[in-house]
């Protein structure tokens, strides 16, 4: 007989582990994927939305321009990376994937230039 086991308020909101999963999931199929536009990208994390029927995948790149190879090729791999998403996890409904820039690496940057730039001054 199974035991009833108090409900414990989970550490992360579903959809935030629901996110890691998908960017797990995701990294590990981009690997697999033979096309040289991805050679540069990475995953950088996943945002689901709150009901969890759309995720946003966020990717970083050395440039500007490898970014946008890596977001055109992802738009043309999304439903072969919603089948593997469909394959991996076992979920009801598989998100609808959009791809992104991750807009942290540019805030990480320009915080960087600032900083920077502000070292300069004070040598001066």
């Amino acid at each position: 007989m199974a035991r009833n086991r108090p409900s414990r308020p989970s550490r992360y909101s579903r959809s935030a582990r629901l996110g890691e999963l998908l960017r797990e999931i995701v990294a590990s199929e981009l690997a697999r994927l033979d096309d040289d536009r991805l050679e540069l990208a990475s995953i950088t994390g996943v945002e689901t939305s709150v009901e969890l029927s759309r995720a946003t995948v966020f990717i970083s790149a050395l440039d500007e321009e490898a970014a946008s190879a890596a977001l055109e090729a992802l738009e043309e791999h999304r439903l072969q990376l919603k089948q593997a998403v469909a394959r991996s996890a076992a979920m009801r409904r598989v998100p609808d994937l959009a791809f992104a820039l991750d807009p942290s690496i540019s805030a990480g940057e320009r915080v960087d230039r600032i900083l920077r730039d502000l070292a300069d001054e004070a040598e001066e």
